[in-house]
């Protein structure tokens, strides 16, 4: 048996016949079908149906997400495949077919939004060499992750026809413009905040600047070569209204808004993956609420992975275009001066103090005109926030508590007029809560006793007694 060469698949023997020229590629494709002529193969009654819609056969591809970002990309398919005629859609059950399985999906102001969470769909599409078919099939995995497999009769078609849709999932689906924390729940752009808040006005002043209006003027920034990024840091203490006015801008701008926090962050890439999707959906507000708990980013804390994370999101391999990043913190001590003091990560850093004066008889006014009141006039539609005395007076007294510690107040004074039998603040309601909640803010400033010293002192008093 002679071969020719590397390349030659035919092969030369000698036989009492003569030479015989046998090809060996020829013989391994007959040795096939004729194989698959004795047994064929046995395809599902769902791959035999594609099959015959496609007229040749099938390639499949297929990609999976985790369940809520999955059934956004599964909703969206409608609005991406809608040049696409939509021929049929069914379930199989059993060798039956039905109806595909649809499930709902909340949006925010939106309200609720249908998808096809499990089901067949067969689509044909016109291209410039003429028709296209393919067939999308939707799927839950064991573990709960979205899947969507694509068949067409060309390898690696279904890939570049996911690819498409996700593509266009990020320039025009649900994500874009919306308000969402990073487990892809929707949240409501509450438009009252403003109203709702007594603002200092230099913060109020520094924030128009810092993030709406430099959310507006990202695109003239990337024209021009500069950078279009920036991080805010809001810090203060404890109840003064940080968070409030973090979601104050998410309510006054249209950019996309994602929001952290600690409780949030459940895997060592949440943080990674969040700022590469607002550089997706950008232009895009990010808002990390406590960023000094939500990872622990302090150098004592070193080996944390968050700390790593944070750094490399905030100026990374890839720049953060078209990112704002706004971040609060009680305690700007225990932020790494790696990411606080260094352009590029957070530029500003502003202070947000307890109210002062003018502020606390707004935020006292702001809450009592919505609460049951007993002959209390309040001046805020006037703007005269010192026409009475009591809310005056109160707030005068209410000096060094926070806007939080100034609700309670309110609160208290109406859980005050409801153990009286009354249905509406007094004034005399407000002077008590006032004085109560003083009381109960001392003692969480007053160290706890030293048990073993009080217990050493008793037992020496016992032994006393037998001197």
């Amino acid at each position: 048996m002679n071969k020719n060469d590397e390349n030659n698949t035919t092969v030369k023997m000698n036989t009492p016949l003569g030479e015989i020229s046998l090809d060996m590629l020829e013989y391994h494709e007959a040795n096939k079908l004729a194989r698959n002529h004795v047994n064929p193969k046995e395809f599902s009654i769902a791959r035999k149906t594609v099959r015959e819609f496609l007229g040749t056969e099938d390639k499949i591809d297929f990609k999976y997400w985790e369940s809520k970002l999955g059934s956004l990309i599964k909703m969206h398919m409608d609005l991406h495949f809608s040049d696409a005629t939509l021929l049929k859609e069914f379930e199989f059950d059993g060798p039956l077919q039905t109806d595909a399985i649809y499930s709902s999906i909340f949006l925010g102001e939106k309200g609720f939004a249908r998808f096809m969470a499990s089901g067949w769909r067969f689509y044909v599409r016109k291209t410039a060499s003429g028709e296209e078919k393919f067939a999308v099939n939707s799927s839950v995995d064991s573990d709960g992750d979205q899947r969507l497999t694509v068949i067409t009769s060309t390898d690696g078609r279904g890939l570049e026809i996911i690819e498409e849709l996700m593509d266009s999932f990020y320039e025009r689906g649900p994500l874009n413009g919306g308000f969402f924390d990073i487990q892809y729940n929707f949240l409501k752009r509450h438009q009252k905040t403003n109203e709702l808040m007594a603002w200092n006005p230099h913060i109020k002043e520094a924030l128009e600047r810092d993030v709406l209006n430099f959310i507006k003027v990202m695109p003239i920034l990337k024209e021009n070569g500069l950078p279009n990024s920036r991080g805010i840091i809001l810090s203060g203490p404890p109840g003064t209204g940080k968070t409030m006015i973090a979601k104050s801008m998410a309510s006054e701008t249209e950019a996309t808004t994602i929001l952290i926090s600690a409780e949030m962050i459940q895997q060592r890439n949440d943080i990674k993956s969040a700022f590469r999707l607002a550089r997706k959906l950008a232009p895009t507000l990010i808002i990390i609420e406590d960023i000094d708990t939500a990872g622990t980013v302090s150098r004592r804390f070193a080996d944390h992975p968050i700390l790593g994370e944070y750094l490399q999101a905030m100026d990374g391999i890839e720049a953060n275009e078209g990112v704002v990043v706004l971040a609060t913190t009680n305690h700007t001590e225990n932020i790494d001066p790696a990411i606080s003091d260094r352009p590029g990560r957070f530029d500003r850093i502003i202070e947000v103090p307890l109210p002062d004066l003018n502020q606390r008889i707004n935020i006292l006014s702001n809450l009592l005109s919505k609460m049951p009141t007993d002959n209390i006039s309040f001046g805020l539609r006037n703007k005269n926030f010192f026409g009475n005395e009591t809310i005056s007076q109160i707030g005068r007294d209410a000096k060094h508590l926070s806007g939080a510690w100034i609700r309670e107040i309110v609160h208290t004074a109406f859980i005050f007029a409801t153990y009286d039998g009354r249905s509406s603040i007094r004034a005399d309601d407000l002077k008590a809560a006032l004085m109560d909640v003083k009381e109960r803010r001392g003692l969480a400033y007053k160290s706890t006793p030293n048990l073993e010293h009080n217990y050493r002192e008793s037992d020496s008093d016992l032994n006393n007694l037998f001197v």
